[in-house]
C-alpha cells in the first residue's frame, strides 16, 4: 500500500515538473496550519520564482504533533522574498488527506528575464 501512495506522489511530482522546465524554480520553507492535524514546517518548490506572481507548488511537510510526513500541491503568491500558499496533502502516518494553509520564505527573482534587454542607439556627431 505505502508503494502505491509513493506512486501517486512521483507522478503528481513529475506532472508539476513541466511547468518548472519552462520558468525557474522557487524554493522556500515555511510553515503550515493544516485543518484538523495542527502545525506542520517544510520545503516547497514553486513552479516560477518571479516575485508577484500566483504560482503552482509541491511541497513535504512534517505534522509536528502526529510526527508524520506529508506530501503536499497547492497553489501560492510570492510576494518579495515571501510567500503564502494553500495546500492539499496526505498524511502517511494516518493514511487522511487534509488541507493547509502556509507561508514562509523564497529566495525570488526580481528581474522579469522575459523582458527584452534595453537598447541604446548613438547618433553621430555632427561634425
Amino acid at each position: 500500500m505505502f508503494i502505491k501512495k509513493l506512486s501517486v506522489a512521483a507522478i503528481v511530482a513529475a506532472s508539476l515538473a513541466v511547468p518548472v522546465a519552462q520558468a525557474d524554480a522557487g524554493f522556500g520553507a515555511g510553515i503550515t496550519y493544516v485543518f484538523g492535524e495542527g502545525v506542520a514546517v517544510g520545503v516547497k518548490i514553486f513552479t516560477d520564482d518571479e516575485e508577484d506572481k500566483a504560482v503552482g507548488s509541491l511541497g513535504l511537510d512534517y505534522v509536528v504533533n502526529s510526527g508524520a510526513w506529508r506530501p503536499n500541491v497547492g497553489v501560492g503568491y510570492l510576494g518579495d522574498n515571501i510567500y503564502g500558499d494553500l495546500s492539499a496533502g496526505y498524511n502517511l502516518g494516518a493514511g487522511t488527506w487534509s488541507f493547509g494553509a502556509g507561508a514562509g520564505a523564497v529566495d525570488t527573482d526580481e528581474e522579469d528575464d522575459n523582458k527584452p534587454a534595453s537598447v541604446v542607439v548613438a547618433s553621430p556627431i555632427p561634425g
